[in-house]
């Protein structure tokens, strides 16, 4: 979760009213926020990462309001149309969005946190600014309309913020410190988004870096806020967080309509409406409320709320991107109320608890490997694709990868367990032989027909090495585990590039194939700087499962 800091003094600014250290500590957990440090003037704390307005003093002091009843219920902004805007930007990146916040009145302060609240969205929501990035401008430093385009990297030249002098926009991803950072999501693209005015001036080159001839500073007044995007829904949602943010040190919210590719309405800053059942206070949070006393929680939290019979017809602020269900609002209810006013209560339990038959198994499982003398190992689920196919020798299959890896060993989803025990023997090669090693793990497997397009298999692996060793070693092993399990298989001779060929069987159940054996391939073991023979199984728990139910527990 992001860890944010705000200045007292700022934050007393913006709630009209001091605000001594201890009253802070005490409201912030009642945000969900954690008090980090003190260090001086300076007040860190964490927040939780579905509350992006209250990634900067703006939104905590607005929703502080509440909490102190220094101002209850919805905040109203004051709204209206101003500008137009062009899209013609690259089809990679085909989204922006813009927003004006007029009547600013800015101290450095201020301005550190409109960058804090860019940067913790950017790392947050905006994904490394994959997804999303954001960028603030002087307004009165841009003619309007302004133009979302695609430039040729290696004419169009501008000024990059905290830089000397002039580079050109494959320059900037060279030596600019941010062009460094974030150039591989442009890199390698034939023209590169740029935000233009009707006069040809740069205003920044979006997702990388803004000019610094459009620089906030503290003589700024009126300021303009764009959103590029991959993801329309998350940027305008980011856009409203920001917006409403800096307005909180303004007067009023300006709508930019958006024409040409991908165009679109000003995104809408009214509040959407919920209808929340009292009664559903009590059943999720155990706490018996009334229609009136629910009300006041919820604008305590900064909600519109009004009584409808039975009901709460609740107005939530565009700002709140978390509330997504009626649960959510029992959370807000039982935040305004305040947790510390909540009584201890000994429940009976509903149900009995009991493990999930498939762990049951699993365990199980467990317990006879080990039995065999083989050693349990753990890996990560996270891995790469040279471990799963590269150095297997084994050709590619659809595969959950990350857009963006940090490091090249963890890159994507494993699609089979084998090759990470292949690993495992790799860096233990020293060791004394014979070596036998299982893993019992999860596999993410992709599956148009899931509601998230992927399907999770519980697996089990185990691996054999020594000089001597054969594929009937391991088969003599799967037979055992199968009899101790009164499960019937069958074997049907297949073909694997990883596996010698004659030397690699299917292994079948009631028909359907559940795993294998092999002999792994003597490239494979050049690959991983293998000198002895591995034998190798591995059985797809979770549809011996679904085959044979009760029957796989022994019950």
């Amino acid at each position: 979760m992001p860890v944010c800091y705000v200045s007292i003094g700022d934050l007393s600014e913006l709630l009209g009213r001091n605000l001594d250290m201890d009253l802070l500590a005490e409201a912030l957990p009642r945000l969900k926020c954690e008090l980090e440090r003190v260090e001086g003037e300076l007040v860190y704390y964490e927040a939780t990462h579905d509350r992006p307005d209250l990634f900067s003093a703006e939104g905590l002091a607005r929703a502080l309001k509440g909490l102190l009843q220094i101002e209850v219920g919805l905040r109203e902004f004051k709204i209206e149309s101003t500008l137009n805007a062009y899209n013609e930007g690259p089809s990679y990146r085909p989204y922006v969005f813009f927003a004006t916040v007029h009547g600013t009145r800015l101290t450095d302060e201020a301005i550190r946190q409109i960058m804090q609240l860019q940067e913790k969205l950017h790392a947050t929501y905006g994904r490394n600014r994959a997804k999303v990035s954001i960028g603030v401008y002087d307004l009165s430093k841009v003619r309007p309309p302004i133009r979302y385009v695609e430039a040729d990297p290696d004419t169009v030249s501008f000024q990059p913020l905290d830089y000397e002098g002039e580079l050109n926009l494959r320059e900037i991803l060279r030596l600019h410190p941010k062009g460094q950072e974030y150039r591989h999501l442009i890199a390698g693209k034939e023209k590169y988004p740029l935000l233009i005015d009707s006069e040809g001036n740069i205003l920044s080159l979006p997702p990388i870096v803004n000019s610094e001839s459009t620089r906030v500073t503290t003589k700024t007044k009126d300021v303009l806020i764009d959103v590029t995007a991959t993801d329309p829904k998350l940027a305008i949602g980011v856009l409203k967080v920001v917006a409403t943010s800096l307005v909180e040190r303004g007067e009023k919210i300006g709508l930019v309509k958006v024409k040409g590719k991908s165009s679109s309405e000003a995104p809408d800053f009214s509040p959407s409406q919920h209808i929340l059942d009292v009664e559903l206070v009590e059943k999720i949070g155990g706490l018996k409320v009334t229609v009136e006393e629910a009300i006041s929680s919820l604008k305590a939290m900064r909600f519109g709320a009004e009584p409808a019979n039975q009901f709460i017809r609740v107005l939530c602020p565009a700002y709140r991107l978390d509330i997504l269900h009626p649960v959510d609002l029992v959370e807000e209810v039982l935040m305004g109320y305040g947790f510390d006013k909540l009584g201890l209560e000994v429940m009976p339990p509903q149900h009995r608890g009991k493990m999930d038959p498939l762990e049951a198994f699993s365990r199980k499982l467990r317990e006879i490997l080990v039995g065999f003398g083989f050693q349990e190992v753990n890996n990560y689920m996270m891995t790469s694709k040279e471990v799963l196919y590269t150095k297997m020798c084994s050709p590619e299959i659809p595969t959950v990868e990350v857009l963006n890896p940090r490091q090249e060993a963890y890159t994507c989803l494993r699609t089979w367990l084998t090759p990470q025990l292949i690993q495992v023997l790799s860096r233990s090669k020293h060791a004394d032989y014979p070596q036998r090693i299982f893993e019992c793990g999860d596999v993410a497997i992709v599956d148009e027909h899931e509601e998230n397009m992927v399907r999770e298999e519980r697996r089990i692996a185990l691996a054999f090495s020594d000089s001597k060793v054969a594929l009937t070693d391991i088969h003599a092993v799967v037979n055992e585990v199968f009899r101790l399990l009164n499960l019937n298989y069958e074997l049907e001779r297949s073909k694997h590039s990883s596996f010698i060929d004659g030397r690699f069987t299917t292994i079948k159940v009631l028909g359907q194939p559940v795993g294998f054996i092999g002999e792994v391939h003597p490239q494979v073991l050049t690959n991983w700087g293998l000198e002895k023979p591995v034998v190798v199984a591995e059985v797809n728990i979770s549809e011996i499962f679904r085959l044979c139910g009760n029957l796989a527990l022994g019950t």
